[in-house]
C-alpha cells in the first residue's frame, strides 16, 4: 500500500519552476527510484509514491519562452494560461499558495479566485514563516492526494528566490519523514496479531513496544508476540493469517532480510518505519574511568568506533549477539556496554553516556509486512 501524493504545477517561472527544481534535487537527496517520462515524474519507495506533473499551455508557452523538456508536463490544446491554470486546480484535492510577500500578483489571486470557486481546500505558505508543519497536517488531514502548488511568477518574486528554494525543499523532506516516521498516529483495519524480531531490551524491542502502544489505543484486542531468532520468524511465514503481520528491519545482522528468504516473495509492505538509533554507554558502575571490557553487537561498535578510540582507547570490545544481551552481560565493575538506554531500567544498569553515535542522522527501517491484500496499515498525522 502506498501513501500517494501528486504535485500539480504549471512550470510558470517563479514559484513553479522553483518547487519543480527542488522535487529535483529532493529525488537525488533520498537516493530512490524514479520513474520518468515526458508528463510526470514519480519518486517512490515502499510506501510513498510522490507524483510531480501538471498542465501547461499548448506550445510549453511560459514567461521566458518555452518550457524546458526536462520539466514533465501535459501539453493542452488551448493557448492560455487561465485555462492551464483552471484545469491544474480541478484536478486537484487542495490548492497551496507560496507567497514571497502579503501580495498575490494577478495570477496568484485568479488561482485564488478559482480554488474558492470550484471549493478546493486552499492553504497558504509565507517563505518567511515557519508553519510547514501546519501544512504537512493540513494535506493528510483533508486526505488531499493531488496538490496544486502554486504562486508567483519570477518577475514578481522582489528577490526571495532563495527564501522559495529553502521552503520548498523543506516543505518535501517534511512531508516525506513525516509520512516514513508516521508521527506516532496509526489506524489499523483488523489486524489481530503481529509478530516481531527480539530480543527484549534490544532496539527492535523498544520500537516494537511503542508502536504496540499506539496500536492499542486504535484496538484493544490487538496482541504483540516476541521471536527470539530469525529462525522462529522463517517458521510463522508460510502459516501467517490474513489478520496478522509482521515488524521486522530490514536488516538483521547486516544481511537484507528479504533477499535472503524466497518466503518473503508474497508479502507486501504495508508501513515503513525509520527510527533513530543512539547508544548510551552502561555499566555498574558510576564513571567511565576503569573500563576495561566494552560489549555490544558489531554493528554498533562500527557506528561508534570514533567515539571509542576518543573516550576508551583501550577498552578491550566483545562483540556478542545483541545490544541488549551486552547488557545483561556487563556486570562487572569493569566492564561496560553499548545499547539502548530503556536497557539501564531493564537490567539496572547505570547510564555513563548518552547520545552515542559517530553518525548525526543514524537510522535503521522496520516494515510491516503482511500477505493480505486487504489487510490495510493507513497513515494519519
Amino acid at each position: 500500500m502506498f501513501f500517494d501524493l501528486i504535485f500539480r504545477v504549471g512550470s510558470q517561472t517563479g514559484i513553479d519552476r522553483i518547487f519543480q527544481d527542488e522535487f529535483f534535487e529532493f529525488s537525488k537527496d533520498k537516493k530512490k527510484q524514479l520513474i520518468n517520462n515526458q508528463e510526470f515524474i514519480v519518486y517512490i519507495t515502499n510506501t510513498i509514491r510522490f507524483v510531480l506533473t501538471g498542465f501547461c499551455p499548448k506550445g510549453r508557452k511560459c514567461e521566458d519562452g518555452t518550457i524546458d523538456n526536462k520539466y514533465p508536463m501535459v501539453e493542452l490544446d488551448i493557448d492560455d494560461y487561465s485555462y492551464r491554470t483552471d484545469k491544474n486546480i480541478e484536478f486537484s484535492d487542495g490548492v497551496l499558495i507560496i507567497q514571497g510577500d502579503s501580495t498575490n500578483d494577478y495570477g496568484t489571486q485568479y488561482t485564488i479566485n478559482r480554488a474558492e470557486e470550484l471549493k478546493k481546500k486552499l492553504k497558504f505558505v509565507n517563505v518567511f514563516a515557519n508553519n510547514l508543519d501546519e501544512v504537512v497536517k493540513w494535506i493528510v488531514n483533508n486526505n488531499i492526494r493531488s496538490l496544486n502548488v502554486s504562486g508567483a511568477r519570477k518577475s514578481n518574486l522582489l528577490g526571495v528566490d532563495l527564501q522559495v528554494k529553502m521552503v520548498c525543499k523543506k516543505f518535501l523532506n517534511n512531508i516525506h519523514d513525516e509520512i516514513l516516521q508516521n508521527s506516532g498516529f496509526l489506524i489499523y483495519d483488523s489486524i489481530r496479531r503481529f509478530y516481531t524480531l527480539g530480543p527484549e531490551g534490544s532496539f527492535s524491542y523498544f520500537t516494537a513496544q511503542e508502536i504496540f502502544q499506539k496500536m492499542r489505543e486504535k484496538c484493544a484486542n490487538v496482541e504483540i508476540v516476541l521471536l527470539k531468532e530469525k529462525s522462529e520468524l522463517i517458521k510463522i511465514l508460510p502459516i501467517l493469517r490474513y489478520d496478522e503481520c509482521l515488524l521486522v528491519p530490514t536488516q538483521v545482522n547486516g544481511v537484507d532480510m528479504f533477499g535472503q528468504n524466497h518466503l518473503f516473495e508474497r508479502f507486501k509492505v504495508k508501513l515503513e518505519i525509520e527510527t533513530p538509533v543512539r547508544y548510551a554507554l552502561l555499566s555498574v558502575q558510576n564513571n567511565i574511568s576503569g573500563i576495561e571490557e566494552l560489549y555490544s553487537h558489531e554493528s554498533a561498535f562500527e557506528e561508534c568506533k570514533n567515539w571509542i578510540c576518543m573516550k576508551l582507547p583501550n577498552v578491550r570490545k566483545i562483540s556478542v549477539g545483541s545490544t541488549s544481551e551486552a547488557a545483561k552481560i556487563a556486570s562487572f565493575s569493569h566492564s561496560a556496554s553499548l545499547s539502548n538506554i530503556s536497557c539501564s531500567t531493564l537490567y539496572k544498569r547505570n547510564v555513563l553516556e548518552t547520545d552515542i553515535c559517530d553518525l548525526s542522522n543514524n537510522k535503521t527501517t522496520f516494515v510491516f509486512v503482511s500477505n493480505h491484500e486487504g489487510l490495510n496499515i493507513l497513515i494519519k498525522i
